[in-house]
C-alpha cells in the first residue's frame, strides 16, 4: 500500500508595512570612504519618504504626428526625505555634518566644514510581527529582510524646528543616483579583519601594526589576516567617477581562477544608545541680542523700555541650504560630482509673545547695521536639581555668528495675545555661519580613552 503525504512550505508573508518593521541605516559609499564599512542605525526617525522621477526627452521629426521615441537622457531625480527627533548630535554626525562631540570645541569649522558626503542609505523592511531594532539579537540577525538601498546620497536641504508643546526635530532632504532593491544575504564581497578584533582595534593598529594583550602577547593585523565576508547586502551606490558603474569588491581565487567579486555591505549595524530620548521645549534656551534700532525685546532685557517684560519665544525655525552644482560629462547619464556652492544664505525665524519694546528708531539700522550672535542650547530638562535650567547639561548647542536682521511683524487681534515674528539671515561657509556641537561620544573613541578594546563577544580587554 502506498501512502501519500503532502508537505506545504509556508513562505514568509507580509500584509502591510508598519513603522515598527522599518528601519533606516546609513554608511559611507565606497567612493566616499573606501576603508570604512561600518553601518549605522539612524535613531529617532519619525518619517521617511522616497520618490523617483524619471526625466525623458521626446524625439520627433517633421512629417510625423507620432513620437519616434521618448528617451531617458539623464539619471532619474531620486529624492529622500527624513524627519527625526533631535537627541545628542549623533544623528547629525552620521549624516556627515561637522558636529563637535563631547569634549571637543567648535574650532574645527562650521557645520559645512569637512562634510562626509556620498552616503548609502538602506531602508530595511522586516517581518510585520517583529520589532526591527531587536533583529540584531536573532540567530540569523537581519538575514531575510528586504532592503531598499538609495545610493550616492547628498544633502540638499536641512532644517531644525522646535515649538511649545512639541519635541525639537530636524528634517533632511537628500538626492541620490540609484535605487536598488535586494534581500539581506544577497551581497558578497569586501574585506573584514579578524573576527575577534573590531574596528577600534584596526584603527589602533594603524600606528604600530599590532595589539598588546593583557598577558603580553601580540596579535598582528597584516593583510594576510584579512578574510572575505559573504552575505550582507548589495551596495546601492555607484562609482560615479567611472561612468556610474557598480563598485567592485576584492579578487579571490576560486577553482584555480581569479574571480572579481561585487561590492557588498556587511549588515552588522552599529547601534548607538543615546541617553537622550527626545528634547522637550522645557529644555530649550535661546539667547539673542536685542535689536540695536529698537523693537521687540528678544532676550528678556528691558533697557530703554517703558515697561518691564521678557520674550516668551513660542517657536523657532532654522533653514540651512545645501545648494550644489551637479557635474555631468560624456559617457554617463549620472552626475559624477555634486559640488557645494559657497557662500550660501541660511535663515532663522522666531515667534514670540509680545511684551515690551526697546526705544529706538528704525532709521538707525541704515547707519549701524549690526551682526548678531544667536546661541541655542538644547538642555536636559531635569528639575531634580537646584541649578537653573541654563546650567543643566547641554545635549546640543547651535551658534550663529553673523546673523543680520531682516524683518519683524507685530500682530494683534481681539481675543488673542499679541505676537511678534522676527526673521534673520546669515551667510554660511566652511568657516562661518552655523556651528554645532553635541554631547555624544563615539563608542570606540570612548574605549580608546579607557585603554580598552572590545572583542566580538562583547568582552573588553586592556590594551
Amino acid at each position: 500500500m502506498i501512502r501519500w503525504g503532502v508537505f506545504i512550505y509556508m513562505h514568509p508573508y507580509r500584509n502591510a508595512i508598519k513603522y515598527n518593521s522599518v528601519g533606516l541605516f546609513m554608511t559611507d559609499s565606497p567612493g566616499a570612504s573606501p576603508d570604512t564599512d561600518s553601518l549605522y542605525f539612524f535613531n529617532r526617525v519619525q518619517s521617511a519618504s522616497l520618490s523617483v522621477d524619471v526625466q525623458r526627452q521626446n524625439v520627433q521629426h517633421i512629417g510625423s504626428e507620432d513620437f519616434l521615441d521618448r528617451k531617458i537622457v539623464s539619471e532619474p531625480n531620486i529624492q529622500l526625505s527624513i524627519d527625526y527627533l533631535l537627541t545628542d548630535g549623533y544623528e547629525e554626525k552620521t549624516l556627515g555634518l561637522n558636529t563637535a562631540q563631547k569634549g571637543e570645541s567648535m574650532t574645527s569649522g562650521s557645520m559645512y566644514s569637512n562634510l562626509r558626503e556620498d552616503k548609502s542609505v538602506l531602508i530595511a523592511v522586516g517581518r510585520e510581527q517583529f520589532d526591527l531594532t531587536g533583529y540584531a539579537n536573532r540567530e540569523n540577525g537581519y538575514s531575510g529582510t528586504d532592503i531598499i538601498g538609495i545610493g550616492n546620497c547628498y544633502i540638499t536641504d536641512y532644517s531644525i524646528s522646535a515649538g511649545v508643546g512639541d519635541f525639537a526635530k530636524a528634517s533632511v532632504s537628500m538626492v541620490g543616483s540609484n535605487v536598488r532593491y535586494s534581500c539581506e544575504g544577497s551581497g558578497e564581497g569586501g574585506y573584514s579583519w579578524l573576527d575577534n578584533i573590531n574596528q577600534m582595534a584596526f584603527l589602533m593598529t594603524q600606528l604600530n601594526g599590532f595589539i598588546n594583550l593583557q598577558d603580553g602577547g601580540m596579535i598582528p593585523l597584516g593583510s594576510s589576516e584579512r578574510k572575505i565576508y559573504k552575505g550582507g547586502v548589495q551596495i546601492p551606490s555607484l562609482d560615479l567617477v567611472n561612468s556610474g558603474i557598480d563598485p567592485v569588491g576584492p579578487v579571490v581565487e576560486r577553482g584555480g581562477e581569479s574571480v572579481q567579486l561585487g561590492a557588498g555591505i556587511k549588515f552588522d549595524p552599529v547601534m548607538h544608545k543615546s541617553p537622550v530620548s527626545a528634547i522637550p521645549p522645557g529644555g530649550i534656551n535661546v539667547n539673542v541680542k536685542n535689536l540695536n534700532m529698537g523693537g521687540p525685546i528678544l532676550s528678556g532685557l528691558n533697557e530703554g523700555s517703558c515697561t518691564k517684560g521678557s520674550a516668551n519665544i513660542q517657536n523657532f525655525n532654522i533653514s540651512l541650504p545645501f545648494d550644489r552644482e551637479n557635474l555631468y560629462g560624456f559617457g554617463s547619464m549620472h552626475a559624477y560630482g555634486r559640488k557645494m556652492k559657497y557662500p550660501q544664505v541660511g535663515t532663522i525665524s522666531f515667534s514670540l509673545l509680545a511684551s515690551a519694546f526697546n526705544t529706538g528708531d528704525l532709521r538707525t539700522m541704515f547707519c549701524d547695521d549690526e551682526e548678531y550672535e544667536i546661541e541655542i542650547n538644547l538642555n536636559n530638562q531635569c528639575d531634580f536639581t537646584c541649578a537653573p535650567s541654563s546650567e543643566h547639561e547641554t545635549y546640543i548647542k547651535y551658534i550663529i555668528n553673523n546673523a543680520k536682521f531682516d524683518n519683524y511683524s507685530f500682530n494683534e487681534s481681539i481675543g488673542s495675545i499679541a505676537t511678534v515674528d522676527c526673521n534673520f539671515s546669515f551667510g554660511v561657509s566652511r568657516n562661518n555661519g552655523f556651528f554645532m556641537s553635541g554631547s555624544f561620544e563615539e563608542y570606540y573613541l570612548a574605549l580608546q580613552r579607557q585603554g580598552l578594546v572590545e572583542l566580538q563577544d562583547g568582552s573588553l580587554i586592556p590594551v
